[in-house]
C-alpha cells in the first residue's frame, strides 16, 4: 500500500480501526505524541451505551501517524509534536495538530 497525501494516511487509519474494533461503537480517539524516533498512541473508543474502552491492539496505526508526520510537515513547523484523531461511526472525522 503506497500512502502519499494527508486523506491516504487518514483512510489508512480509519480501515485498521474498523477491522480491529469488532463491536458497535460510536467514536474512535486517538491521541498520539511523536517524538524523535517513535510515536506513543492511545486509542479509546466508546459503544453505544456510552462505555468506553481502551484495550485496542493496531498494529500498522503507530507507523502510519509516524510517518504521517512527514506528509503534514513543511520546513516552518517541522514535525508535529501532538496529533488527535477522531472517526464517528458515520465515517465523519476530524485530525488536529499540535506543533
Amino acid at each position: 500500500m503506497t500512502l502519499e497525501t494527508p486523506a491516504d494516511y487518514y483512510q489508512a487509519i480509519a480501515d485498521e480501526l474498523m477491522d480491529v474494533i469488532q463491536e458497535p461503537w460510536t467514536s474512535i480517539e486517538i491521541e498520539a505524541t511523536r517524538r524523535e524516533t517513535s510515536i506513543n498512541t492511545v486509542i479509546v473508543y466508546w459503544r453505544p451505551d456510552g462505555t468506553e474502552e481502551s484495550r485496542v491492539n493496531t498494529r500498522m496505526i503507530p507507523r502510519f501517524l509516524y510517518d504521517l508526520a512527514k506528509v503534514v510537515s513543511d520546513e516552518e513547523k517541522g514535525f508535529y509534536k501532538k496529533c488527535h484523531f477522531v472517526l464517528k461511526n458515520d465515517g465523519s472525522f476530524n485530525v488536529d495538530f499540535e506543533y
